[in-house]
């Protein structure tokens, strides 16, 4: 449970609040950080190692799954789990056990926590981007991103885009229990319209441009084009670029405190 702050500056604060908050996920709740780190990391080497990932494969334009459609997934599922399971469910269970109001109180605002849940969360995803660029090339002989600058605008929209879309669940979501139930009712039809279980170019047209448009979708999308060094689809980052404000902005205002 969150700890109130004493007195202190807003920066300090909000610093202390968010080791705080690291604290308690990391430390009592490792199930969060294991499926963060452990999934993408997983997933390379499940599907990296056989042979044929390293192998060029025509769909995909002669590139090797191992430099396109794998470390673009790894890091949508990972940054997907964190911003619309994670996140939501523990801002659900603060508003649940009447945190978030007590919170209201005291120089620890709710919007202070809501910064450092962010934070938390964030910098767990910078730490998978980091394992999958270091086990992928190490073991897997995995290409690093040929357009550092848009692999690095992908990232970073991509994962405002997806973390808006939690913090829109969690601002609806009464529970933790409804929290991990919608949660879950959206990563799920994400992952598949991202092209995590079927392929793309498998797919009904109509569900490929469906899941052009998804935030899980356009993220894969976005961050698999700078892979390689293309420059992203621009209806892939206007797609990401909306989801991160219309959420957002909805978020902002169908919150509640308690």
């Amino acid at each position: 449970m969150t700890k109130e702050l004493p007195m202190q500056g807003p920066m300090q604060g909000l610093s202390k609040l968010t080791r705080l908050e690291a604290k308690i996920l990391f430390l009592r709740d490792p199930v969060a950080l294991l499926v963060a780190l452990a999934v993408p990391i997983g997933i390379l080497l499940v599907f990296g190692l056989p042979g044929f990932a390293r192998d060029p494969a025509p769909e995909l334009g002669g590139q090797r799954p191992i430099d396109t459609v794998l470390p673009s997934i790894a890091l949508a599922i990972s940054v997907g789990v964190l911003a619309i399971t994670v996140l939501p469910g523990y801002l659900a269970i603060y508003r649940e056990k009447g945190i978030l109001r007590r919170l209201s109180t005291t120089p620890a605002s709710p919007a202070m926590l809501l910064t450092a849940q962010v934070a938390v969360n964030l910098a767990m995803a910078v730490a998978a981007l980091v394992l999958v660029l270091a086990i992928g090339a190490v073991w897997l002989g995995m290409a690093m991103p040929a357009s550092v600058g848009w692999f690095v605008v992908a990232f970073l929209l991509g994962t405002a885009a997806l973390f808006a879309v939690g913090l829109l669940i969690a601002a609806v979501a009464p529970t933790a229990k409804t929290a991990n139930a919608i949660g879950m009712l959206v990563f799920f039809p994400s992952l598949f319209l991202a092209g995590a279980w079927l392929p793309k170019h498998l797919m009904p047209d109509l569900l490929s441009r469906v899941g052009d448009l998804s935030p899980l979708g356009a993220f894969r999308e976005s961050v698999q084009d700078a892979w390689v060094g293309s420059t992203p689809d621009p209806v892939h980052l206007i797609a990401l670029a909306v989801a991160a404000v219309v959420a957002g902005a909805a978020a902002t205002k169908l919150f509640r405190w308690e």
